[in-house]
């Protein structure tokens, strides 16, 4: 006869391998058919091109080309558009359009990154007096603040990263570092400094290093030894122009603008590539997502999706209910997942 102690033991090991058959009850190819939700002008958008999407709550944030940010409130289903197209929304704001002070620093918004207490906008600006960052704080009145980039050192600001206390700022002139306590600018790198490339595409923050995906490059940034290495055709990279860096687990993955995908390997110290088997890996790269289970890589011909748990390769595209295979961003909300694309953003539901 089983002990009472036997009998509870069999049970919580039967709880386990239940639980743990559950948390990968979604590990593998997609279930289909695929549940979408799609939005677009129509429903409320500033603009159908969706370069950045950023999740907060019951908020979804949407960077729009020339169409400044959208704010969607899921819980309400409310639209708000913060641009300069149209009148202003504010009394404060009247005269030329770009000198607005309660907006995101530009219409073309192509970066958003969530802090504890506000949420950070890059915009990219083609000509004179724009472009920048700015800051969107609710607690505030009024909420928005703006930033030229240093000093008006750049104005096409297309990646962000939160670090602590300091926000670092990639632009087609470098690397800028600004002080949140202080709102004002204490660095700035470029190729002079060890930066592989001046048009900074992407920055992944780790506790002890800054990694930086450049139009020439990866340079790996060592904060406390300020030390920086550069990876290029000799280490691995046979496309040199990365576009997005992802942390996978204790694994790091580089996107190319070529559709190439890298791995790095710290043994060896360079970067290998990974081939990918899925109908859309020839698309060039704009972004690369991570969830728990997947990877969701953003491209010019739909989006790779790669599974964790089983190494699984597989394709999301229009004729899966896709708005466009034009995909540049993404973004992970409950039981979902954010896409932005030419001809608005389309939300996969993966759950109820």
């Amino acid at each position: 006869m089983k002990s009472a102690l036997q009998s509870l033991i069999q049970v919580l090991f039967s709880s386990i391998l239940f639980f743990s058959s559950l948390c990968h009850a979604e590990a593998g190819p997609l279930r289909r058919p695929l549940s979408f939700q799609h939005i677009t002008p129509k429903d409320g958008l500033s603009s159908e091109m969706v370069y950045a999407i950023a999740v907060q709550g019951e908020e979804v944030w949407f960077g729009t080309y020339g169409g400044g940010a959208t704010l969607y409130d899921k819980s309400k289903k409310i639209y708000k558009a913060y641009t300069t197209k149209g009148e202003p929304m504010d009394q404060v704001d009247d005269g030329k359009s770009i000198n607005w002070k309660n907006l995101p620093s530009y219409n073309h918004v192509s970066a958003i990154v969530p802090d504890v207490d506000r949420i950070w906008f890059g915009t990219y600006f083609y000509g004179f007096g724009g472009g920048g960052i700015s800051y969107y704080y609710p607690q505030k009145n009024p909420p928005w603040k703006r930033f030229n980039t240093n000093d008006g050192r750049a104005k096409k600001v297309v990646s962000m990263a939160v670090d602590g206390e300091w926000i670092w700022v990639g632009s087609e002139k470098g690397l800028s570092l600004l002080d949140k306590k202080t709102e004002g600018w204490k660095a700035f790198c470029s190729t002079k400094d060890g930066l592989s490339g001046n048009f900074v595409n992407s920055i992944l923050n780790q506790s002890d290093s800054l990694w930086i995906g450049t139009n020439a490059g990866i340079s790996h940034f060592h904060k406390a030894k300020k030390t920086w290495k550069t990876y290029s055709q000799k280490e691995g990279l046979t496309d040199t122009e990365i576009k997005s860096l992802a942390s996978i687990g204790r694994k790091m993955w580089a996107g190319g603008i070529g559709g190439t995908l890298f791995e790095y390997d710290p043994f060896s110290d360079r970067w290998k590539r990974i081939e990918s088997t899925d109908s859309s890996k020839k698309g060039g790269i704009h972004s690369i997502v991570v969830t728990k289970e997947k990877v969701f890589i953003c491209r010019d011909h739909g989006v790779s999706i790669y599974d964790l748990p089983t190494g699984q390769w597989e394709s999301l595209t229009v004729s899966d209910g896709l708005l466009s295979n034009t995909v540049f961003c993404a973004a992970e909300d409950k039981n979902s997942i954010w896409f932005g694309t030419d001809k608005g953003a389309s939300k996969l539901i993966l759950g109820p």
